[in-house]
């Protein structure tokens, strides 16, 4: 092989790192911006704390937990959510804890709103 060869797969590699990467931090910042679209226009409603965990993931130095909750109006109603939690609110999410959700109503997403509980 030429040595045009070899720069021509190494900028190929490049291109297609790059792109792949570029994509991820899109993706990242997209579901941010979900996030605090729904934050900031979600309806809200509370619930309580049934169970809380972490998955071991960290996202922004912040660890991923998986809350399970129970709608405090409607018993019967419970939910999951994984959501990055800043360590001086978690404990705020556990066991028994009344949370406040904001909640799109169309899609049934859920965010636990610290700035109201």
């Amino acid at each position: 092989m030429s040595d045009f060869a070899y720069i021509a797969i190494a900028a190929v590699v490049v291109v297609l790192v790059g792109g792949h990467t570029a994509w991820q931090i899109r993706s990242l910042f997209r579901a941010q911006a979900a996030d605090a679209r729904l934050l900031a226009h979600g309806t809200i409603c509370y619930a309580k704390v049934v169970s809380a965990r972490q998955s071991g993931t960290l996202i922004n130095d912040q660890p991923l937990c998986v809350v399970r909750l129970v709608d405090v109006q409607a018993p019967a109603t419970q939910r999951d959510i994984a959501q990055p939690i800043a360590a001086i609110h978690l404990p705020a999410i556990q066991t028994g804890c009344t949370v406040a959700l904001r909640v799109d109503r169309s899609s049934g997403r859920a965010l636990i709103d610290f700035s109201r509980s």
